[in-house]
């Protein structure tokens, strides 16, 4: 929605003195971003708020309006002209108007949606923007996913080296996040030191990618204030719509659960919502894992299992697997008639002092592998294999 509305101030701002080129460039948006375009352009030129169908009455109302003008002075009429005349004398919707330079306004509108310490967006902009993109993604059968950052132990650190030392830590963790990011995210602060990533048209798995990208930055940030050097790390969680919630509430609350399951399990990680409530039936699996990397030319790894569902698992390694990484594993020991192959991706890796527990999701898994590892699981739990093959799901 913001990247919608910067497309349409470039282009007013290039069409400043011939506005007819401004006309193909909207019915262009529309054909792209559909009738969302038309409240975005009216609230940019007017500060009026419009729902889609009324904007595009109104638009369409006041070119007609403005070919009425043309016609009556005998000369061109500029749209903006056109405009306020419309809202002024025809609809009524304004009735002192003001005049200012659009730059000006945008920028006052700036410093209004922006927080003054780190310059990430402000809570009342990441409302705005998340129920826009809800709408938007629910419109158009889309998708996309919300981070909750909040730095470990905010509050010692406060305490120990001062409110300015805190400020400062928040600055640099703002910067982190906004080089981190792409374009298209929205990096804002929530409030306090919870911050959050709203990335639009993203799964899950990539949104765990930025997480842990930004979250390992963090870790490596080396911070001094007032000669004392001191470090700083967050958790995180990531939710998902439509997979995890299916309004912005909903959604909010998701992230939020995940990331306290990250504080309950020690801090400095990154959870997924989904994957981290821990429905999925499980059992302890101690035999060797052989582990080949699809996307590089590494060899092959031999890990030592931990436990094992059928969404995924997680096993212990000598060396770290970047999180997203697909890998293709062998599965020997489960009760099985003979080894099964399954294609997954790499969701945790959590370092400890000699090795890596390493935690995938289960991407390619064939009928005839299933129903094994079902009555491997049913053998285990002894329950019913349909109990098993009812309760798990194959996806991220």
């Amino acid at each position: 929605m913001d990247n919608l509305r910067q497309t349409l101030i470039d282009s007013l701002q290039s069409y400043y003195a011939d506005d007819s080129d401004l006309l193909e460039t909207v019915r262009d948006l529309v054909k792209k971003e559909g009738e969302e375009v038309y409240p975005t352009l009216l609230n940019i030129l007017t500060h009026l708020d419009f729902n889609a169908h009324d904007a595009k009455t109104n638009w369409d109302r006041i070119l007609t309006h403005r070919n009425l003008l043309e016609t009556k002075l005998d000369r061109h009429v500029r749209l903006i002209t056109a405009m306020c005349d419309y809202f002024c004398e025809v609809s009524k919707n304004l009735e002192t108007p003001t005049m200012i330079e659009l730059r000006i306004l945008e920028e006052t509108r700036k410093y209004s949606r922006s927080d003054g310490l780190t310059g990430l967006f402000n809570r009342r902009f990441f409302d705005e923007a998340l129920e826009g993109e809800m709408k938007r993604a629910q419109r158009y059968n889309g998708k996309f996913s919300l981070i909750f950052f909040d730095l470990d132990h905010f509050k010692s650190l406060n305490d120990t080296y001062g409110h300015q030392a805190g400020d400062l830590t928040l600055k640099k963790v703002a910067e982190i996040m906004i080089l981190g990011k792409r374009t298209e995210d929205l990096a804002c602060r929530y409030g306090g030191e919870e911050l959050t990533l709203v990335l639009p048209e993203t799964q899950k798995i990539n949104a765990l990618v930025i997480a842990e990208r930004i979250r390992q930055k963090v870790e490596e940030l080396k911070l001094e204030f007032d000669g004392k050097p001191f470090n700083v790390t967050l958790s995180g969680g990531v939710a998902s719509y439509p997979s995890d919630a299916k309004d912005s509430k909903s959604l909010i609350h998701a992230a939020d659960i995940a990331l306290y399951q990250a504080k309950q399990s020690g801090r400095n990680k990154i959870f997924l919502h989904a994957l981290d409530k821990r429905h999925y039936l499980r059992i302890d699996f101690a035999s060797n894992i052989q582990v080949n990397q699809v996307d590089q030319k590494s060899g092959q790894i031999t890990a030592q299992g931990k436990n094992f569902s059928s969404s995924g698992l997680l096993f212990e390694s000598s060396v770290p697997i970047e999180i997203g990484t697909h890998v293709k594993l062998e599965m020997t020991d489960l009760g099985l008639e003979k080894p099964i192959t399954v294609k997954a991706r790499v969701v945790r890796v959590e370092k400890f002092d000699r090795h890596y527990d390493i935690g995938v999701s289960f991407l390619e898994i064939n009928e005839t592998a299933e129903n094994e590892v079902a009555q491997a699981l049913a053998k285990n739990l002894g329950i019913p294999v349909t109990q098993v093959l009812k309760k798990n799901h194959f996806e991220v």
